[in-house]
C-alpha cells in the first residue's frame, strides 16, 4: 500500500507512485492541496482521492465549477485513474470505478473544523484496504474516520483512533 499526496513535491509524489505500482503496490494518490497534473501521473494511481474541488481542479475547472461530480470523477477516471474515490464533506463520498458508480454517506456530527477530515478520511481508507477490506467498506471506515475528525479542533489531535471509529460505525448508522 503507498498512500501520497501534494504537499510534498509534485515530482516526489509522482517518483513514489512509480515505484509503487511497479512493485505491485496499490497507490493513492490525495491531491491536496489542489493542482493539475501531468496524466502521466495520474496513470500510476489505482485509487485518487481528491474532494470536489480538488477534482475539478485536477482538470483544470474552477474549483467551483458547476458540473456533477459524477460526470467530473468519470473525467477523471478518462485520465487513467483506476478509482476515483471523491469526498463530499458531510454528503460523504462517490466511488467511481470500472464497475461504475457508489455513492457512501458519511455520518452525521457536529462540525468544529473540518481541516484534518481529508488526512482522517485516507489513512482510514488506506490501513481498511491494507486490513483486507473492499474498497467500498474502507471508503465506510474514512467517511467516519473524517466525521470524527472535524469535530474537534487542530489535525492531529482530531484524528480518531481504530477503537473510535469502530463506535462510531458500530452505534451510529450512515444514512443511505
Amino acid at each position: 500500500m503507498l498512500l501520497t499526496q501534494l504537499e510534498i513535491p509534485v515530482e516526489t509524489a509522482a517518483r513514489a507512485l512509480a515505484i509503487g505500482k511497479t512493485r505491485g503496490l496499490t497507490t493513492i494518490l490525495n491531491p491536496a492541496p489542489g493542482r493539475a497534473l501531468p496524466k502521466e501521473i495520474l496513470a500510476d494511481v489505482d485509487i485518487l482521492t481528491p474532494n470536489q474541488s480538488e477534482a475539478r481542479i485536477l482538470l483544470g475547472l474552477e474549483a467551483d465549477d458547476w458540473q456533477a461530480d459524477a460526470e467530473i470523477a468519470a473525467r477523471l477516471r478518462g485520465l487513467g485513474v483506476g478509482h476515483v474515490v471523491m469526498t463530499l464533506g458531510a454528503d460523504g463520498a462517490l466511488i467511481a470505478g470500472p464497475d461504475g458508480m457508489t455513492k457512501i454517506a458519511s455520518y452525521p456530527v457536529d462540525v468544529v473544523d473540518t481541516t484534518g477530515a481529508g488526512d482522517a478520511f485516507n489513512g482510514a481508507l488506506a490501513a481498511g484496504l491494507a486490513s483486507g477490506l473492499t474498497l467500498a467498506e474502507a471508503v465506510r471506515r474514512g467517511t467516519a474516520a473524517g466525521a470524527l475528525a472535524v469535530t474537534k479542533k487542530l489535525v492531529v489531535p482530531a484524528l480518531p483512533d481504530e477503537r473510535q471509529i469502530a463506535e462510531l460505525m458500530k452505534t451510529r448508522t450512515a444514512p443511505r
